[in-house]
This record gives C-alpha cells, structure tokens and sequence, in this order.
C-alpha cells in the first residue's frame, strides 16, 4: 500500500508535486504516541485494580512550554588559551525546539522542512508507529 501526498512545499503557486511513498516509510517518519491502554495512570495498577499511588509527596506538574530555548555560547577564555578575570563566554546563537519536534537556531530551521511536512501528512492519513 502506498500513500500519495500532495506537497505544496517550496513550490511556486501554480506548480505541484506528489509524491508517493509506502506506509513502512511513512510509519518511520511518524512521531510515535503510546496509546491510551499503557499509558501511566496514577493509582491503578497494569490490570486496572487501584492501589496506593507511587507519589506520596506529589510535587506540582511542572508545564512543558511550547518551546524550549537552549543558548551558545563559546567559552573563549578556554579555547584562545587565555587567562582572564572575568566569564568571556559570548552567546553565538540560541537553539529552539518546539513541541511538534522543530529544531532551529537563531530562527533557522535544523532539518528538513520537506521530511517535517511529510511526516505531518503522514500522521494526517493516520500511520502509526
């Protein structure tokens, strides 16, 4: 079986492309997600029963943000091979990572956009990995 995606990435308006691709492929580029029946479930052990939950002292849930950004910075004290009094690690640029699994620095994407958007059309047409 082979899935037809239609991309319309980097083209001009009037042009578009297809491509085709098996779903074994297609399955490799899907981000996986367990299902609901392993997820963890607080109080309840693996055949539903409840039990005492783990996290006695439950600390707040901490909220992931949408985007994690992570600086760099050169140590260059270190790599010029000098003595100094002061930190001289500059920030070079800052890495993003989104939730869908977009990586950037500085604004640019790291990757292929083209790879992100079949696996978006992918999970669309419902190929699990």
């Amino acid at each position: 079986m082979s899935i037809a995606l239609l991309s319309a990435v980097s083209a001009p308006v009037h042009a578009q492309t297809t491509v085709r691709i098996s779903e074994m492929d297609c399955s490799q580029l899907v981000t996986h997600v367990a299902s609901s029946d392993v997820s963890y479930r607080p109080g309840v052990d693996v055949n539903g029963n409840a039990v005492a939950p783990a996290d006695l002292n439950a600390q707040p849930q901490i909220s992931v943000p949408d985007v994690i950004s992570i600086p760099v910075t050169i140590d260059l004290a270190t790599n010029l091979g000098i003595n100094t009094p002061f930190l001289a690690r500059p920030t070079v640029g800052e890495v993003q990572i989104t939730r869908d699994g977009r990586v950037s620095f500085n604004g640019q994407p790291i990757g292929d956009s083209t790879q992100h958007e079949l696996a978006k059309r992918c999970q669309q047409v419902g190929v699990a990995n």
